[in-house]
């Protein structure tokens, strides 16, 4: 979460969108995004809001993310189709 929110912020991001879970896994997103907000620069704005999936388009991301993951996996297709607007950052997510 670290790295998303310092890339995210590089890119003048101030609002990061996510999927509602339980009510423990969201409380960790925030604690992540809370601790990574010291890293910011001091005055930088950035917050985390959970939504419910139904309320927002998050359904965009879950596009996005299986093309790249079809990509890594061999099939280039969907991840050329897309790519003149996506951006991939290598993160170690520990799954």
């Amino acid at each position: 979460m670290r790295t998303l929110v310092l890339e995210l912020h590089g890119y003048g991001v101030e609002r990061l969108l996510m999927e509602g879970r339980t009510t423990a896994l969201n409380a960790r997103d925030v604690r992540a995004v809370q601790g990574a907000r010291y890293e910011l620069p001091k005055g930088s704005r950035f917050t985390i809001e959970h939504v419910p999936g139904p309320a927002e388009p998050l359904w965009a991301a879950d596009v996005v993310a299986g093309a790249v993951r079809a990509h890594r996996e061999g099939d280039p297709d969907c991840r050329a189709l897309l790519e003149h607007c996506v951006y991939e950052l290598d993160m170690d997510t520990g799954c």
